[in-house]
């Protein structure tokens, strides 16, 4: 069985609710660290991380300090619900989906964050 395959039994199975939860948590979560970006003039994340050399190693150490604990809670609950679903375990499976609902939605909150506080701020400021 496939990802894909794997991915429409665990949509309908058990813990399908993760499919919502676990994202929203990663936007709070890149809300609030694009806000604190904001705040200290750093630059948009993604933009840090690819462009900025003398910032990647910081950019990443931040966002990998936030996301380690939910990124390996949604791994660890994507294989206990693989197991109940299939009866057995695909650990590369899990790893994609858990990265897939935690760190695409909090990279994708923390830059778009950073980018409106930024405008605000311009606004409040000039």
């Amino acid at each position: 069985m496939g990802l894909p395959e794997t991915l429409e039994a665990m949509l309908g199975g058990p813990g399908r609710l993760r499919f919502i939860v676990q994202p929203l948590l990663a936007v709070a979560l890149g809300i609030r660290d694009g806000r604190l970006d904001a705040a200290a003039g750093r630059p948009a994340y993604v933009f840090a991380v690819l462009f900025v050399t003398e910032r990647r190693r910081e950019a990443l150490a931040s966002g990998l300090k936030t996301l380690a604990r939910p990124l390996f809670v949604a791994v660890l609950i994507d294989m206990v619900v693989q197991f109940l679903i299939f009866r057995s375990v695909r650990v590369w499976h899990a790893v994609l989906v858990g990265t897939a609902l935690i760190a695409l939605p909090y990279v994708a909150a923390r830059g778009l964050a950073n980018r409106i506080s930024q405008r605000r701020q311009g606004r409040r400021g000039g």
